[in-house]
């Protein structure tokens, strides 16, 4: 005895759908771990056909529902939200699932049938829908004999659904080119992009147009190239590192407002007190008895000696200058700043330095105990930097001092400085000629330099032995992961916080 033979159809209906649960209820109780590969792969293509057939079924019933105006019965205001609220799908899904059971009822009988018998999948009926029902031309071009919906249902029996989408956007251009255009030309106006602030970072979103949306993804795609052994992270994270990547490019290549007094760049306002205590924060570890040669610690920063962690091989200058507040900017433009392409590369450090041999490492771990109850160093929008972030932008800023008085008035204004002058950055692009972090081969143009804050503020003059070139990202992944340079040999050594060794053996200076 068949279901279609339970009395009335409606009857059948409820029959059958009854035995259909009962026995999904039954199968899905069975450890598929227990049989063989080949039983697993027949129960997958069993329950795709089983799942066209449904979704046919549920486009027919969602059909006569509409027609029949029972959805209006709940004081529901549409019959997507009643769908929604009886199904608990998502606005989206409901609001799909009703236009593909109203497009098979009035003008896709063909497709209708092929999705009840499971020869095409619910994804290509959707596909069908979305680019061959939308125009009155379309929708006349479907019921012709030879180039209608039965050719359409040909390419549909041998193409996957991605492969067949693209058929379909080509019949449909075909069929009507002023609809295209006009769908063309209603994309490019409705494109939108926004970045929310948001608690603790930036939420991005909008809508760009196919062209638009490529073009952002291939420069993506181009800028992530092959990732490295051991990068593991995630497709959307390497995105969104060659997005930021993207933006440090264009600021850094000075393209932008190339003839504005100031170029566009990352500007954040430090308190003087919070930049000495940073500096004293980033004290590498001497050890006991260790004795600075050279300049005074600290006499470029007003630090005193006990902020060191080491002896002064000498007393300490005199009318060391304290302004009240210092102004990094990350990233300025400009290919020389002010000191221009010849400056002088100053110190080497051959002259100044300590006795234990600390001066030779780059460390980026922070005593944050030197950072208690400093007021905080902000963005211009008043936004709070960590003070880790803070010494990831100090490696790579210009420093421009303002001198406020007791009113908040400017007294004095100091010119801008690098860290590093252009003369020895050329250096250290020279030597490095790669980002030098193990296994990384990203060109200069695409990092800056990491150095030890530690010894250009007590010594002066930034020793471009401890001046590293890395990548953007690898740039930030040594602060955010503490990660300690070293320099042994000739060679560049890092080391996690743990005294693990990152392949020495491929990061030879």
């Amino acid at each position: 005895m068949t279901v279609l033979e339970h009395g009335s159809p409606g009857q059948a209906l409820a029959a059958g759908l009854a035995q259909v649960h009962q026995v999904m209820a039954e199968l899905v109780q069975i450890d598929l771990h227990d049989l063989d590969g080949g039983a697993v792969l027949a129960a997958l293509d069993a329950v795709e056909q089983v799942r066209r057939q449904g979704d046919a079924l549920a486009a027919r019933a969602l059909a006569v529902v509409e027609a029949d105006g029972m959805w209006a019965l709940d004081g529901a205001r549409s019959i997507t939200a009643w769908y929604r609220a009886r199904t608990g799908k998502h606005h989206a899904s409901a609001a799909r699932e009703i236009r593909l059971a109203r497009a098979l009822r009035d003008h896709l009988p063909a497709t209708a049938t092929a999705l009840a018998t499971g020869q095409i999948s619910t994804d290509h009926a959707t596909a069908l829908v979305r680019h061959t029902t939308t125009t009155d031309a379309r929708r006349a071009l479907l019921k012709d004999p030879l180039l209608g919906e039965a050719l359409l249902l040909t390419h549909a029996h041998t193409l996957d659904a991605t492969d067949f989408t693209l058929a379909a956007q080509q019949w449909a251009q075909q069929a009507d080119p002023d609809a295209a255009d006009r769908a063309y030309r209603q994309d490019s106006t409705n494109e939108e992009f926004y970045l929310s602030a948001t608690t603790g970072g930036y939420v991005p979103g909008g809508w760009l147009s196919e062209a638009s949306g490529k073009a952002i993804l291939a420069a993506l795609t181009a800028r992530i190239g092959t990732p490295t052994t051991g990068d593991t992270r995630t497709p959307a994270q390497r995105r969104a590192g060659a997005l930021t990547s993207l933006a440090h490019l264009v600021l850094d290549s000075g393209v932008l407002r190339p003839g504005a007094r100031i170029r566009p760049h990352l500007a954040v306002t430090v308190p003087f007190e919070t930049l000495q205590r940073l500096i004293a924060a980033a004290t590498p570890t001497h050890r006991p008895g260790c004795t600075l040669t050279g300049n005074h610690p600290g006499a470029a920063f007003g630090l005193p000696p006990n902020l060191t962690g080491a002896t002064a091989a000498g007393p300490p200058p005199n009318g060391t200058d304290s302004p009240s507040d210092a102004e990094t900017a990350d990233n300025a433009g400009g290919p020389d700043g002010p000191d221009g392409p010849d400056a002088a590369d100053g110190a080497d450090g051959a002259a100044s330095g300590c006795t234990c041999g600390a001066d030779q490492t780059i460390t980026t771990d922070l005593d944050l105990t030197h950072l208690h109850g400093t007021q905080p160093a902000t963005f211009d929008d008043g936004a709070v930097l960590a003070p880790a972030l803070l010494g990831r932008l100090a490696c790579a800023s210009h420093l421009h001092r303002v001198v406020f008085g007791p009113d908040s008035e400017i007294l004095d204004l100091g010119r801008e400085e690098r860290i590093y002058t252009a003369a020895q950055t050329r250096a250290i692009i020279a030597r490095d000629k790669r980002c030098r972090y193990p296994q990384c081969n990203a060109p200069p143009g695409e990092g800056e330099i990491h150095h030890s804050i530690w010894w250009w503020a007590h010594f002066g003059s930034t020793n471009i032995r401890l001046g590293i070139l890395l990548c953007w990202f690898h740039h930030d992944y040594v602060h955010t992961h503490h990660i300690t340079i070293e320099r042994r040999h000739g060679q560049w050594i890092f080391t996690r916080p743990d005294g693990t060794t990152i392949n020495p053996n491929h990061a030879a200076a």
